[in-house]
């Protein structure tokens, strides 16, 4: 499930991801990296990993979409998480995204909103 944040504004998109994900999450946050992307030139994305429970194969497909269309443009992308496996993932995107990506262990998450707000 996705959880929209309150930092959530202006150019700043920012969510947690807890147990199942399914594709009715993609219906509310693609909507508003869809308007983020027409209102602003560049955007920040910050997501907070608390847990991953599954992933409906839909969810997956609306993924991969989200990804390769919505990639482009950001300023900057914060990953918070707990594991090992979400920080190697974090590095493996880096390429992929035009701004700069971090890794932020679960203690540093105010850190992490710290540094996507400046």
């Amino acid at each position: 499930m996705f959880k929209i944040l309150d930092i959530t504004k202006d150019n700043l998109i920012a969510f947690t991801v807890k147990g199942k994900v399914e594709k009715t999450d993609y219906d509310k946050l693609t909507p508003l990296l869809e308007k983020t992307e027409r209102e602003f030139d560049t955007r920040k994305l910050y997501i907070e990993i608390e847990e991953i429970g599954g992933i409906e194969p839909a969810a997956l497909w609306e993924d991969f979409k989200l990804y390769f269309l919505h990639v482009k443009n950001f300023e900057k992308v914060a990953i918070v998480g707990q594991s090992d496996a979400i920080e190697k993932v974090t590095k493996l995107a880096k390429p992929f995204i035009s701004g700069e990506t971090k890794f932020f262990n679960e203690k540093e998450a105010v850190d992490a909103k710290r540094w996507i707000q400046e």
